[in-house]
Order: C-alpha cells, then structure tokens, then sequence
C-alpha cells in the first residue's frame, strides 16, 4: 500500500487519543496539534523531534529500523519477531493462536516505537475473517532515514590494514594457466576464465571486472554455508557483513562481534552467528581489509577493490610486439582496463602469454565511454593495427552499423519481397533496405529460403568480399 495512504488511515483511524498524545510528547509536538487529526497527520510526516525520537531507541531497535528503511515496504507483526521475539513452547513450537503467540510483540512495538512517532501502523482490510493481530501492518517513512543513528558501533584507526589483493590477481592467471584455482564452489556455479573465439569469459558471461569480485564474495559464502550449514532469511550472512561495512566512513573499523546484532535481525537467524569465521573467511578471499589493534582484528571494506584509482599507465602493462600484436601482461594490468580491451580485441594465448589483436567489429560497437578510456587512446597512438581500427570505424561511426549474426538478400522480384516481408509483417527481425535488400538474423535464413523455394524462385549465394 502507498505510504501516504498508510499515514492517512493511520491518522483517521488506527491510532486512539492516547496514542496521539504519547507521540505528540516523544517528538515534540504542540498540544494542540492532537486536537485536530489532519495537522497531527502533517506533523507527523514532518522531521519535527524525529532525530530525537530515534535517538531513544535501543540499539536493536536502531537496527531493526535501518532493516526497514532499506527493505523500504510495509511488514506484518510477525516481522517484529527478530526484534521482540514471541511467545513459543520451550520447544520451539508455536504456541495457542496467532494472537496469543504475538500479543506481547505487539505491545512492545506499539510502546517502543509507534508511541515514540517512528513508524505508521494501519489495519488492513480483511476479507477472509483473519483475526485482528493479523491484520496489523507497519512502515517505516522513508523521510526518517537519514535521521538514524548509525547502524554499526564503529572504531576509528588511521591503520592501513592488511589485504590479499592477490587473491584476484591469482584468479586472472586462469587466462594462461588453462586451469580453475581451487575454491569451494559447486560445479553449478562457474567462474572460469576461459577464451573462446578471441572472446574472454568469465563463466557463461564476457568478462567485466566486477564479475571477479563476485566470484570472491561467492566464494566467500560458499566457505561459510558448507562449515556451517546456515540458511539465509531476508538476507544471507555475507550481504549483512558487506552492507554493515559499507556504512562505515573513512578510518573507521568494526569487530566481527559487533556484526553480532545486525547479522540476528537482518537475517531472521535467531542462532549464534559465527561472526570471527565470517570476517576471516572474507579476509582470506581478499573481501575484506583487516587491521589487528590491541590483540583485537577489525575490518572493513577495502576502499577501491578493483584498484582503479591507483592504475598504471597503458605502457607499464601492455607491450607492442615486433608482429603488432599487444602482449599483456596479467600481473599488473588493472582489471577495469582489461575489460576495456577484452571488449574491443580478439584475444588468445601465446607461449603462457597473452595477446590482444584490433577487431573492427567490437571497436565499431564500442560504447563512448569505452573510447575515453585511457587503454583506449594508448592503443591508438601506440599500435598501428589498433589505430587502422578504429579510423576505420570513426569514418563508419553514425553512417554504417557494424552487426554480428545478420545476413543481406537482395530481392529483385517484387511480389516475392512483398511476400516476404508480410510474413515477417509481425516480426522485428526483417528490415527492408533500399534497391531491394533485405537483413535479417542468420537464424531465419531457414526460413526465408523455405519461402522462396516454394515460391518457385531460384536463391543465388553470394561470398563476402
């Protein structure tokens, strides 16, 4: 439901007198804005006293609302159990009714955060005679959100840290080496950087260097499930762990146990985490930064994982060869600029080298922001064949598109190119060209040739030149 519908019921008719007042007292309300429910549903809204209100919340609390300002949708009572818990046998199971099982969540929520004006409350409508407590539903104001307290409890350390950047550096020499470093992921999941018609891969995808950082953070996760056999809720432990550091600012770290709060309630996990194993975990894959103070390792996200701010010069990672073709070397080239040639190169692998070749098609398909690139420009001040390249695709840039997989027929017969074109009438894929051409898709060849044999016409094929 929209929120501004939400706060407008919940203003008209799910929020007595009392709790009127109580939220008029928590956030600073005049009096007499209780009197009249329209101005109380303004204030409300407003960031009048808001800062102040959620700064007399819990820490859990705090980190319960960090968990619905980023879901950003309503939630049933049920959602609250990660917070206020519920009443269960000692044996886990539910116990009595929804209500029953829920009566004191609500009470706790009602007090804890309705009253102090942080959230809206509404009662849904029913048509399936569910009982009250079933019906509740709660937001968090998106406008409240910048007004949280910070969500991790940080500390601050001018340390550098210690970070296994060659983790990633090690997965890039697949290239050459011809094998798949060991990790713990499955058979299904394939991160394997392999060529294949001048193209590079990484798995079923081309290659982009944020695709190396999610091998990492999968085999970061893989690491943790198969020790220790935890499912995830809303959120896994990893995607908790990289969004609680992501809120950390400059110099600050946090210690695996203060994830300890976050990981429960953002995951709906009731159990221990293991959180030491899931920062060292994601340490030794090269996820995380790590500095020891005092005995005690914090850590935090690295601050430029695929290293582009510290990039080389095209010159300290790319050679031209007496052949013309460009050597590459995978020790030091940054990983954005090796999706950049990967994307306009035929590439393949010479004596454990590799090499890289200008390919007209991929420069004439190059995005502008690959041909800013600085890689880009090296290439074509530094390799004849690179610059033939592209000044033959900037004359053809805006006058003719370069496509892969399409084939040309010129049709001279014009009943048999009007025939042609209304059974394709409901199809994209055929395009009428001027002086009787058409293109289309190889994979409708089939069935243009079907139509014209049958249509007692000769196919004549013609070579490239």
């Amino acid at each position: 439901m929209d929120m501004q519908i939400m706060l407008k019921q919940m203003c008209k008719n799910d929020l007595n007198d009392s709790d009127i007042k109580a939220i008029c007292k928590s956030r600073g309300f005049p009096a007499k804005e209780a009197t009249s429910r329209d101005i109380f549903e303004n204030f409300f809204i407003s960031t009048i006293g808001i800062k102040e209100a959620l700064n007399s919340l819990t820490y859990e609390e705090v980190v319960f609302l960090h968990l619905l300002n980023k879901i950003n949708k309503e939630v049933d009572i049920g959602y609250f159990e990660r917070l206020y818990g519920c009443a269960k046998y000692a044996s886990g199971y539910d116990y009595g009714t929804f209500t029953q099982q829920y009566k004191e969540t609500f009470k706790k929520v009602k007090n804890n955060l309705v009253q102090k004006g942080v959230l809206i409350i509404i009662e849904q409508e029913s048509y399936t005679g569910s009982a009250k407590m079933e019906r509740w539903r709660f937001r968090f104001p998106p406008e409240f959100g910048e007004f949280l307290p910070p969500v991790v409890k940080a500390s601050k350390f001018k340390e550098a840290g210690d970070f296994k950047r060659e983790v990633r550096r090690d997965k890039l020499l697949e290239i050459i080496r011809g094998e798949q470093k060991p990790s713990p992921l499955s058979k299904k999941i394939s991160f394997t950087l392999t060529i294949k018609d001048g193209d590079l891969s990484i798995g079923a995808e081309k290659f982009r260097a944020s695709r190396l950082l999610e091998w990492q953070q999968t085999c970061w996760r893989a690491s943790i499930e198969a020790n220790t056999q935890m499912h995830s809720g809303d959120m896994d432990s990893i995607e908790v762990t990289l969004y609680a550091l992501s809120q950390l600012k400059e110099h600050e770290w946090l210690p695996a146990d203060g994830l300890a709060v976050m990981l429960k309630i953002f995951t709906g996990e009731a159990a221990d985490h293991p959180c030491e194993q899931i920062c060292e975990v994601g340490w030794e894959w090269g996820c995380l930064v790590k500095v020891v103070v005092d005995g005690k390792a914090y850590y935090r996200l690295p601050d430029d994982p695929l290293e582009d701010t510290t990039s080389s010069p095209p010159e300290h990672y790319l050679q031209i060869e007496p052949d013309g073709t460009v050597a590459v070397n995978l020790m030091t080239i940054p990983y954005t600029a090796l999706e950049v040639l990967a994307s306009v190169a035929i590439l393949d692998v010479h004596n454990s080298n590799l090499r890289a070749t200008a390919s007209l098609i991929k420069i004439g398909n190059a995005l502008m922001t690959v041909r800013k690139k600085n890689v880009f420009e090296w290439l074509r001040e530094n390799s004849s064949g690179f610059r033939t390249a592209i000044e033959m695709a900037e004359k053809r840039w805006g006058k003719q598109i370069i496509h892969e997989d399409l084939m040309i027929a010129r049709v001279k017969d014009l009943s048999l190119k009007v025939q042609i074109e209304n059974s394709f009438a409901d199809s994209q894929s055929l395009v009428s060209l001027p002086n009787d051409y058409i293109a289309f898709p190889c994979d409708q060849l089939l069935a243009i040739q079907k139509l014209v044999e049958t249509s007692g016409h000769v196919i004549k094929k013609a070579g490239a030149k």
